[in-house]
């Protein structure tokens, strides 16, 4: 008889609850089916079609079972891997470890952390503190897609980890920039079926306002209206609507005077850009700001969010600033309906504290070879990895990659296809023999989140109705298949380093059961409830300032002493703007069918529509440049060129060009389905190197970059 597992995913922020249909027990057990858990104290029965098909991931016949041990030259493509065993994998790799730092010293080794490790308790915290004992340098994804959220955080409110949440549940008005929840469920925001809320938003007379280059998957009647915005000048925009509640004298004086400091100099920044100063460079009319400004600062209450296609810019971190400002001046934040802090099970904003000087949080920066830089939440950015690896004062001699495809998910590839074979030792951990791979010295076989207990402490902070599941084992890992806190811990005894496997009985969730304990909860207790979902009690709204702050007097910084350069480069950016109107700007087109690079095996995932990753373009555009629907065109831009077919969109504001990433798998052999549907790798075309991303976030610049077509 089969039996019942329930479980969470782990593919997107929102951890929709699963039930797992199980058939036999111990190593035989077989995955029958995942459906929705109805019952779930915290998604109720929500869940996306990717979840649900996850079995096709974990009976992949091209995932990584066993470790391959390299038998061919460096750099030589296709690579060539023998199957060794796990002691002698772990022993070579740990003595070749131990060669380069006494050789070189600690900080000729590094390591890069990708998107998934997030969604693991147990190697969200293995990772970093692996590097970390080693000493050496680390790189992560998140400056590819949210460092800018970290940084902006910490210096508005003294820690990177407080990020208010729309609380859509109430809301009047909801301002969506940069998102499409539809087909990505939002992110920093964990709330199961994100469309529904919006509808609810409407239904009971309120307003969503998408402000995006493309009328996104998200937008409908039901679902809100959409503002077509130009890529990459949303910080004009969120400056534009804060000068015009000043002038419209609407700015709650009371909170600013109570928790803000700083805020005649937010007043002198803002009012550089009144609504009839950036329309042109925004491509929004100045009435349109000036009626948002007005309908925003009189809603009963109103939210504001944004996500990766604002992050990517070049001034992310400057438009989080912004945008918490303007939930802060119009007395939003803070506010039932408004944005607030959801703390969940622990309040998280204790961590991630800023080092202050003079009550302000400050940043330690260090002179390169690449420039002056800094580390968020410890990572260098990412865009420099290949510099560093080809490094003439101290090169990168061993690489460790966790759950990451850099070569595909980054720019500059050709600079990373380069640089690879440069390297001692190259170390893949995953579940795939991806195109990064193609260059590893070893590849090491990961579990899947259904072989292994887990806990969705990712979700602390970002859940608007907070709860916390432990998910056991749907079934043990099969074949050789390792979990990546036992596969570090393996490595560091054997470097004589302490290591969790040093306990008679390892804990690798010990974190979250101290996390736990705040809330009267236990991993003992969760463990006997059987994977049951516990919700938490939600936190008043003004938890924000008596727990969220965590600036001397819970103030908050409206405009934080080290954004100075970056305000004045603001100004820079904008008159650049205003000369180079016009021409095609390209952004990042998310869909159903992808996430990121790793679900691109999928054999049920490549519909007919979806078997490559074409340039789409506006009608309006395509007929401009006397190109039809299928058309192949060169794309070139200052940082590289490729060549795709084009699709004719609809959605697409004119001006603007999409394309999707994580495809370009035409030198990727372990991975078969991909390998016959390869696509182009847009990421070709942006920006790499020094000068490549944002100073104070190390955010790198993928959105909005200027791309010229022509046909083949």
């Amino acid at each position: 008889m089969n039996r019942s597992v329930k479980t969470y995913c782990r593919i997107c922020e929102p951890a929709c609850g699963l039930q797992a249909e199980v058939r036999g027990e111990g190593a035989d057990a077989e995955i029958v089916r995942i459906v929705p858990d109805k019952d779930h104290a915290g998604t109720r029965g929500f869940a996306c079609h990717k979840g649900l098909k996850f079995n096709e991931v974990h009976t992949d016949p091209g995932r990584l079972n066993y470790p391959l041990k390299r038998t061919n030259r460096k750099g030589q493509l296709p690579a060539a891997f023998l199957e060794t065993d796990w002691d002698s994998a772990l022993r070579d790799i740990a003595e070749k470890l131990r060669t380069i730092r006494l050789q070189y010293g600690d900080s000729a080794v590094a390591g890069f952390m990708g998107n998934p490790t997030a969604f693991s308790a147990s190697a969200a915290r293995a990772v970093p503190a692996f590097f970390k004992k080693l000493k050496s340098r680390f790189f992560s994804s998140a400056t590819q897609d949210c460092s800018n959220k970290f940084a902006g955080s910490e210096a508005v409110f003294g820690t990177s980890n407080l990020h208010p949440t729309p609380d859509l549940d109430h809301t009047h008005l909801f301002l969506c920039l940069g998102e499409n929840p539809k087909v990505s469920h939002m992110s920093f925001m964990s709330l199961a079926d994100p469309v529904a809320a919006l509808r609810a938003i409407v239904a009971r007379g309120g307003r969503v306002l998408h402000i995006n280059p493309r009328r996104t998957e998200s937008v409908t009647p039901a679902t809100g209206e959409w503002v077509a915005i130009q890529p990459d000048t949303d910080l004009y925009f969120l400056a534009a609507l804060i000068h015009e509640i000043d002038q419209l004298g609407r700015f709650d004086e009371a909170l600013l005077q109570q928790y803000g400091s700083n805020v005649q100099q937010l007043r002198d920044f803002v009012s550089q850009y009144p609504a009839s100063r950036v329309a042109g460079v925004c491509g929004i009319s100045a009435a349109a700001i000036e009626k948002i400004a007005a309908d925003f600062s009189s809603a009963e209450s109103a939210s504001v969010h944004m996500s990766t296609g604002v992050n990517m810019g070049r001034q992310g971190t400057l438009c989080y600033w912004l945008l918490h400002m303007l939930s802060l001046v119009s007395g939003n934040l803070g506010r039932k309906g408004g944005n607030v802090y959801s703390p969940g099970l622990f309040p998280t904003a204790r961590f991630g504290r800023a080092r202050l000087e003079n009550d302000t949080a400050t940043i330690r920066w260090q002179e390169t070879e690449f420039g002056t830089l800094r580390e968020v939440l410890g990572a260098l950015p990412g865009n420099l990895l290949p510099d560093y690896i080809a490094s003439r004062q101290e090169p990168i001699r061993a690489l460790i990659v966790i759950a990451g495809n850099p070569l595909l998910s980054m720019a500059g590839e050709e600079a990373m296809r380069r640089a690879f074979p440069q390297l001692e030792l190259l170390v893949v951990l995953d579940i795939y023999r991806n195109a990064t791979a193609e260059y590893a010295d070893y590849l090491l076989p990961m579990a899947d989140w259904l072989e292994r207990e887990d806990i969705n402490t990712l979700g602390l902070g970002f859940q608007p109705r907070p709860w916390v599941q432990l998910a056991p084992a749907v079934v043990p890992p099969k074949f050789q298949r390792r979990s990546e806190w036992w596969t570090l811990a393996r490595i560091e005894q054997l470097l004589g380093l302490p290591s969790l496997l040093d306990d008679e009985y390892p804990e690798p969730l010990a974190d979250a059961d101290r996390l736990l304990a705040a809330s009267g909860l236990s991993l003992e207790a969760l463990r006997q409830s059987g994977g049951e979902a516990v919700a938490v009690a939600p936190a008043a709204p003004e938890t924000l300032f008596s727990q969220g702050t965590q600036l001397p007097e819970r103030r908050i910084d409206c405009c934080p002493p080290a954004f100075a350069d970056a305000l004045v480069r603001s100004e820079a950016l904008f008159e650049e703007l205003q000369c180079s109107m016009g021409g095609l700007k390209l952004v990042n087109l998310r869909t159903h069918y992808m996430h990121n690079s790793w679900m691109q095996n999928i054999e049920r995932l490549k519909r007919p529509n979806q078997l490559t990753n074409p340039l789409h373009i506006s009608p309006d555009d395509a007929a401009a440049l006397n190109l039809c629907s299928g058309d192949a065109v060169h794309i070139r831009s200052d940082h590289g060129e490729l060549q795709a077919t084009i699709h004719l969109d609809e959605t697409l504001r004119p001006g603007v060009v999409a394309m999707s990433h994580g495809w370009g798998n035409q030198q990727t052999p372990g991975m078969a389905v991909a390998r016959r549907h390869p696509g182009v790798n847009v990421n070709r075309l942006l920006p790499a190197g020094p000068g490549s991303f944002e100073p104070l976030s190390n955010q790198a610049h993928m959105t909005g970059v200027s791309v010229e077509l022509s046909a083949v």
